[in-house]
């Protein structure tokens, strides 16, 4: 019995032990977090602290309108103005430029709308753009005086890739009434 009396009185001496040691060692990395320090009998190493990732890098989101409304000429490749950030989670969307630039490699969700009035039938076609490059578009023929085309697709993008929208209109000789507001927006998110 007594043997069993002495193991215990052991254990229980390492968990005393073990328990000033972890209250030494946690004093001393508030202290000195990237130096080794020995206590008395006791040598610890604080190592680095882990630092918290920046909860901005983790997400990209952004979403603007033109406002106000603008008019552009037909038969031409005419950039979109989106003036009016709504969103920019981030900080990469340009409203100066309406571009979006990304800071992060990813997976990313795009879309693009315009609502616009015209005098004839016309087609329209519009582009959301990475780098001057066509990445997602729409083509739609229009016999009314009003309509809204959109374009929306989930495509990779790189960091500082430029990501822009382009709408071309031909059919008509006049120049083409855009809508300010929520029918002309520029949005897109990061989910992955």
């Amino acid at each position: 019995m007594s043997g069993r009396n002495a193991k215990k009185s052991v254990v229980k001496k390492r968990s005393v032990t073990f328990t000033k040691t972890k209250t030494v060692s946690t004093g001393i990395v508030k202290k000195y977090a990237t130096k080794m320090r020995s206590a008395p009998g006791k040598t610890v190493d604080c190592g680095r602290r882990k630092r918290k990732k920046s909860v901005l890098g983790k997400f990209s989101a952004f979403r603007a309108l033109a406002e106000p409304g603008q008019t552009v000429p037909v038969n031409t490749a005419a950039r979109l103005r989106f003036p009016a950030e709504i969103l920019d989670v981030n900080r990469e969307y340009n409203p100066g430029t309406s571009t979006f630039r990304p800071r992060r490699n990813g997976v990313y969700s795009l879309a693009a709308s315009v609502g616009f009035v015209t005098t004839s039938p016309i087609n329209a076609i519009l582009e959301i753009r990475v780098n001057g490059q066509d990445q997602i578009s729409d083509f739609e023929s229009f016999n009314t005086p009003t309509g809204i085309i959109d374009a929306s697709g989930i495509i990779p993008l790189k960091a500082g890739d430029r990501v822009q929208v382009f709408a071309t209109f031909t059919g008509s000789t006049d120049p083409i009434g855009i809508f300010p507001g929520s029918a002309t927006r520029f949005e897109g998110a990061r989910f992955r």
